[in-house]
């Protein structure tokens, strides 16, 4: 069973790497068809020859059809009528991209085995790297004018610098320096950055004064400690804010808001347990003068009682537009601690317990200040965690 297995296995690998492309041409696949008729050609012909005698017919087929397509593709996006079409050079270049790939992989069949392709071939073009490289300068030159359109306005609208940055460097891609875009970028890049103040934590009457610092300062460090939310965002302490020339444009206040520094919660629950075997519970006699063993399971009560203590830690967050002076957004971020034990207490037969043992309680609950600075550290990540994500569209 197992070699019949394998041998079906194999023959589907040996028809599919013997396949000529006929199928895919069927389907108006032509580049695939191209592909696979011209790695057909480059393998033997093979005990049976599937594919070999046809591969030559289907390569050129859909040759043909493939590179009219290609062609009709490119006259459309360079006519007039599509003048206005964004960035279409770029879609221009993919065309040309596919037709030296199509050309590529005809060419691979007639090297190899395929004396009827050249003749045919020879009327189509080897080589379509000039081609390629205008339309990367016409490509460059379309990003150019677009970052060039909002360059000007670069230092009152960050918008237009993050616009004219990021199309300065889209220019540079297609064509390397292209009229000295990236120092033109590099120019845009200051006015595109959205400068983000974290404020001091506003007073409360949650925490002490002291308590309100350390958590500012854990807040900050960890901020300090993760990466840029935006390549386009940098947040700055208030007491690291940036260069006098360069605005901010937010600020980020917060407040804690609740502190519910220990609950304790106890509750009980009882059950009846009973024993797994019978026991002797006792005699009594039958017909006045035989006395015999009363066997039954015993019992007993078994209680569990349960301690949690919890903690919380809140606070709000905001930010500012410092242009119109609006909130932008406001969130809670929320802590929660909790620990809990449980123990038993049993009454009755401890036969009935089986053999368990009953739960101890765990004596070292965790002190107040041990549940405090976990929602402290708990929160100051949290903080720089919620920054990232409301930040890392920007």
């Amino acid at each position: 069973m197992f070699r019949l297995v394998l041998l079906s296995g194999l023959f589907a690998l040996l028809l599919d790497g013997c396949s000529s492309g006929k199928t895919a041409l069927k389907r108006g696949q032509f580049d695939l068809a191209v592909k696979r008729a011209s790695h057909r050609l480059t393998q033997s012909r093979g005990l049976f020859k599937r594919g070999y005698e046809t591969a030559p017919l289907v390569l050129k087929e859909a040759f043909i059809h493939a590179y009219n397509q290609h062609q009709t593709a490119i006259r459309k996006l360079t006519s007039a009528a599509d003048s206005n079409q964004p960035f279409r050079w770029e879609t221009v270049f993919q065309e040309y991209t596919h037709l030296q790939t199509l050309t590529n992989d005809a060419r691979r069949g007639f090297a190899a085995h395929c004396s009827t392709c050249e003749e045919w071939l020879a009327a189509y073009p080897a080589s379509y790297s000039d081609r390629l490289n205008e339309v990367r300068e016409l490509a460059a030159a379309d990003r150019y004018n677009v970052a060039e359109q909002a360059f000007p306005y670069r230092e009152e609208n960050r918008l237009a610098a993050k616009e004219a940055y990021l199309s300065y460097q889209k220019a540079v891609d297609w064509v390397p320096d292209y009229r000295h875009a990236s120092a033109k970028a590099q120019e845009a890049l200051p006015f595109a950055i959205l400068r983000v103040v974290v404020e001091p934590i506003s007073p409360t009457n949650e925490i002490s004064p002291q308590q309100n610092s350390e958590l500012e300062h854990l807040i900050y460090q960890n901020v300090a400690q993760r990466s840029k939310p935006s390549p386009f965002v940098q947040l700055y302490p208030s007491s690291k804010p940036p260069d006098i020339y360069l605005p901010v444009h937010q600020v980020v206040q917060m407040q804690v808001i609740h502190y519910l520094p220990f609950d304790e919660t106890r509750t009980s629950s009882s059950t009846t347990i009973y024993s797994n075997q019978l026991y002797k519970v006792g005699e009594k006699k039958i017909n006045d003068s035989t006395k015999v063993d009363v066997m039954e399971k015993v019992k007993g009560t078994l209680t569990t009682y349960r301690l949690e203590i919890r903690a919380g830690l809140d606070l709000r967050m905001r930010a500012l537009d410092l242009s119109s002076g609006k909130v932008l957004w406001e969130e809670p971020v929320y802590e929660r601690e909790s620990w809990e034990t449980t123990w038993e207490t049993f009454s009755g037969d401890d036969r009935a317990l089986n053999g368990s043992s009953l739960k101890s309680a765990d004596p070292f609950s965790p002190s107040r200040w041990k549940l405090y600075r976990n929602l402290r550290d708990g929160l100051a990540s949290s903080v720089a965690q919620r920054l990232q994500s409301k930040y890392k569209r920007d």
